[in-house]
């Protein structure tokens, strides 16, 4: 069944059955009724558990039909959203894992797949671990430990594919260093990675494939959404699983209008789902930037490619001097510094305008590699960034989601 086929399905019951939809929707014949579909936002989502406690009310079935909870991690400042699965879309999201992201990073049902994550209501990599299953691969949860007993299960079980944030995939290598081992001869081949952009920054890719001695892969997906792209096997980027939904992108400046959306460029990703009715989401604003891409790529995949990954969050990105930057772009010139342990961006205002400075803890004294760091920034970007070095372990650590911003607006000068 074709896309528009789906949501035209997909839409009729929702008219009938689901509370949140049913005043929004419209029978859709055409591509020309899809698009004149409103937006669905996350404020809109958050406003409607807040006045529909626990659950809302986007829900197609009665809840006796839901056999999985789970919600977002929270870490943008927002109250997080508790999102339902049905065991028919639980089995989307694994089926998704197993086919695509697994298949892309060359998992098979011989390897032992080790989840170094907390296993807590955040979805995080739940579903990677039902795919892994479905797969016939060993599954190790590594959720109740702490790092170090992390590392020693990865010493002590041999798994061959690891799955974490990028950041958590660092700390894990940086835990190791420090209790005198080495992860690159450990016999991890694979990691794969979600929560984040920074599997899909060269510099970061390469920093967690040298301290594993692995391939790393990228995955990107959202808890209200689902399971939406895995790592090109050319590299440059991510393909997003077109067969599961329906893409669209508001190019950057362009009003939320329907009509305003194209198919491809530079813009916000806009996504409705076709394998989650009982909790679906139509022309969902994700708040993620892209450069989506439909030309054909050498891996041979049938799927649009997202050059470089999500470049970052809508919401994440500040301004230095009139300048527009997102955290991965800082963070790329800071991964080709080994020394550099973690890092955060400090946006403030002063007399009104927006001033950011970088904090950096490293392993060395920081006064040389302070004034590299701020010349690369600078010549990367054009402007100056204030760059401040802080001892070992002064910065938080993320086993989830990294907040690499931190919004200090309430300090006006």
């Amino acid at each position: 069944m074709d896309q528009l086929s789906r949501i035209s399905a997909e839409v009729e019951e929702l008219i009938v059955s689901n509370p949140f939809y049913k005043d929004r929707l419209h029978p859709i014949r055409d591509w020309d009724d899809f698009y004149s579909l409103p937006f669905t936002t996350k404020s809109e989502l958050v406003e409607d558990q807040l006045t529909h406690p626990p659950f809302g009310t986007n829900l197609t079935y009665p809840l006796d039909h839901y056999v999985r909870l789970h919600q977002t991690s929270g870490t943008s400042g927002r109250r997080p959203l508790r999102w339902l699965d049905t065991a028919e879309s639980w089995k989307w999201w694994c089926d998704i894992w197993r086919e695509h992201v697994y298949k892309a990073a060359g998992v098979t049902k011989a390897d032992r797949v080790f989840l170094a994550f907390s296993f807590g209501p955040f979805i995080g990599f739940w579903s990677a671990f039902g795919g892994a299953e479905r797969l016939g691969a060993m599954v190790i949860s590594g959720g109740a430990m702490t790092t170090e007993q992390r590392v020693q299960a990865i010493l002590d079980l041999e798994p061959t594919v690891l799955c974490c944030t990028p950041t958590y995939a660092l700390r894990l290598a940086e835990t190791a260093r420090r209790m005198g081992y080495d992860l690159s001869s450990s016999s991890i081949k694979t990691t794969i990675h979600a929560g984040e952009p920074g599997a899909s920054i060269p510099a970061t890719k390469r920093a967690i494939e040298e301290a594993f001695g692995a391939r790393c892969f990228d995955h990107t997906g959202m808890t209200e959404l689902g399971p939406t792209g895995y790592s090109c096997m050319a590299g440059g980027g991510v393909h997003l699983i077109e067969s599961e939904f329906i893409l669209e992108v508001i190019p950057e400046g362009t009003p939320p209008i329907p009509h305003g959306t194209m198919p491809e460029g530079v813009g916000e990703l806009v996504a409705t789902n076709l394998g989650r009715l009982g909790s679906p989401l139509i022309r969902y604003r994700t708040g993620d930037l892209v450069e989506l891409s439909y030309a054909p790529c050498p891996c041979g995949s049938p799927f649009p490619k997202v050059i470089g990954g999500i470049k970052g969050r809508v919401d994440d990105m500040f301004t230095v001097r009139g300048v527009n930057l997102y955290p991965s772009q800082v963070e790329e010139v800071l991964r080709h510094y080994p020394t550099i342990v973690e890092f955060q961006i400090r946006h403030r205002k002063v007399h009104h305008m927006d001033e950011v400075s970088l904090i950096i803890e490293t392993e060395d004294d920081g006064s040389l590699l302070l004034e590299q760091v701020s010349a690369e920034l600078r010549h990367a970007f054009g402007v100056r960034i204030d760059c401040e070095c802080v001892p070992l372990g002064t910065l938080p650590r993320h086993e989830m989601k990294a907040q690499r911003v931190v919004h200090d607006l309430g300090s006006e000068s």
